[in-house]
């Protein structure tokens, strides 16, 4: 949003609120940004109060000028984003590194006079700031730090004792204001999760894709389906879907299956632990649970590999209980509507959002509900782009919608540089015959079968010379192909030389072409390179 829209947006509560929003947009007509600089007798400032998230403490800085505790901020120097601003001067008045805005909106507007001080050995007159206040939220186990030029200590303090430890009378009403006017935003954050239900449900019966998994409600046909979803596009589980339990139609054939059928069903899909998992919990089911899924959601918890998303998603829709699924599309969602810049990859911003939720289930509709916020995020309030807000049944009360900060939401840390890995991948073939051989049993892509790979980027003449070093007696390198697969952590940069060999050495299992379509169930990673 523009610095105006901003200022405009703000709406003022009596006259004096009314007042200082005309001074300001009167000095942001007049003198453009130059109100943003301090070259002027008047400039724009800004200023945050920081509460915990019980929102009944303040973290409160003691100001050198002022000689009181006051609230963090600083001249906006140049920028219009006011409330990254905002944030900046917190971070460095404060010394902590968690903060987050409750809400894009300024909470006060104000034209308040600085006294004449020395700063840096330089006499600065009286002058005024045009002040715009935020209000933020904090955790209170972070280290403080002062800024000496500034301030002489920072410290939490009880909302109710404020009065103790602000000695400028005129400054208590505005921090008393918006104290208020926080409580009052998650008081409407609270009110708008009750508001889900009616918007999402009806929506959801009518949009709702048609999608092999949600033709029953068989919980054994959710979980494979939840399952085979994490990490996965729709579009891509579907065949695997359908083809996986046409071969285990039930648990009980899950739980009996063989380690190779299983493995070479699942491959392509990746993260093949998952596929390791779900043959585990079904013979847990068929030991523990007599061959019955589990209805209880603790025990569908207690499952290999199940979730607390996967356990909702499985209680709700199946067995109609408030067991919400909290994955990344429907936190995506819930922090766009109530406009929550908590980081969503915390675990408290996850439980946040799953007990406000639960509080909302509605008796007997348990399950649409679940899927219409999964739905919402799946088709409508999109990552990475413009959400399709217009197609949105919460638009109405969307938050984010209101005041313009859909693209800013959701606030997530960015995550760690991939780890990247250098390999060299060796296609051996004597004959009709190809080498392969397992995976250690732990570690990414346990137990499963790989090419022979050694760590590193090898020369062809290297490669030539590792083959003989394995007894494989290569007879012609015949090419070499470079090619990347991503995991979620690491990266791995392969080279995969191809090479006829004269003999087939032992330590490898020598597989023909038709091994690769029946038997031997090849990782993605190395299966590109056939």
């Amino acid at each position: 949003m523009e610095l105006k829209q901003l200022l405009e947006a703000y709406m003022p509560d009596g006259r004096q609120e009314q007042t200082a929003k005309e001074a300001i947009l009167n000095g942001l007509e007049q003198q453009g940004t130059a109100l943003l600089e301090r070259t002027e007798e008047q400039h724009m400032t800004v200023s945050a109060v920081v509460m915990n998230p019980a929102l009944d403490r303040l973290l409160m800085v003691h100001h050198n000028v002022y000689q009181s505790f006051s609230w963090p901020g600083g001249h906006a120097d140049g920028t219009e984003n006011l409330l990254e601003k905002a944030l900046e001067e917190v971070r460095e008045e404060t010394g902590i590194s968690t903060v987050y805005p409750i809400s894009s909106e300024i909470l006060s507007l104000d034209v308040l006079e600085a006294p004449g001080h020395v700063k840096n050995g330089a006499e600065i007159p009286p002058h005024w700031h045009y002040n715009a206040g935020f209000g933020c939220i904090a955790p209170e186990r972070q280290e403080l730090r002062v800024k000496p030029d500034e301030n002489s200590r920072v410290e939490w303090i009880a909302a109710e004792d404020i009065a103790k430890s602000c000695t400028e009378a005129h400054m208590l009403p505005l921090y008393q204001k918006i104290i208020a006017r926080m409580r009052e935003i998650e008081a409407r954050r609270k009110r708008l999760y009750g508001l889900l239900p009616d918007a999402c449900i009806p929506w959801y019966r009518e949009h709702a894709r048609e999608l092999p998994w949600r033709r029953d409600k068989d919980p054994y046909h959710v979980w494979v389906s939840e399952i085979m979803l994490q990490q996965t596009r729709v579009e891509a589980v579907k065949k695997y879907y359908t083809r996986f339990l046409d071969a285990f139609p039930t648990v009980q054939a899950l739980a009996q299956a063989g380690e190779g059928r299983l493995m070479k069903l699942w491959e392509g899909l990746g993260y093949y632990s998952r596929a390791r998992n779900l043959q585990k919990a079904a013979k847990k089911i068929v030991e523990d649970f007599a061959g019955r899924f589990p209805e209880n959601y603790d025990d569908i918890l207690s499952l290999p590999g199940v979730g607390a998303y996967t356990a909702g998603a499985i209680s709700s829709i199946c067995f109609e209980q408030p067991a919400p699924a909290v994955d990344g599309n429907v936190l995506r969602v819930i922090a766009r509507i109530m406009e929550d810049y908590e980081d969503i990859g915390t675990p408290q911003m996850k439980a946040k959002i799953t007990a406000a939720l639960q509080s909302v289930y509605p008796a007997g509709q348990c399950g649409d509900f679940t899927q219409s916020l999964m739905e919402l995020g799946a088709t409508v309030c999109l990552p990475d782009g413009q959400p399709l807000c217009g197609q949105c049944p919460a638009a109405r009360f969307c938050r984010a919608h209101k005041n313009g900060t859909e693209l800013d939401l959701p606030v997530k840390a960015k995550k760690k540089a991939r780890r990247i890995e250098e390999k060299t991948v060796f296609l051996l073939r004597c004959g009709s015959w190809t080498a392969v051989c397992r995976r250690e049993d732990s570690g990414l892509l346990a137990g499963l079968w790989q090419f022979p790979n050694v760590p590193g980027a090898l020369t062809e003449e290297q490669a030539i010379a590792q083959c003989e070093a394995w007894g494989a007696e290569p007879a012609d390198l015949e090419r070499a192909v470079r090619k990347k697969h991503i995991f979620t952590h690491v990266e791995w940069h392969m080279m995969c030389y191809h090479i006829r060999c004269k003999a087939a050495p032992p330590q490898f299992t020598w597989a023909e072409p038709a091994d690769f379509q029946h038997r031997i169930a090849l990782p993605t990673a190395f299966r590109k390179f056939l």
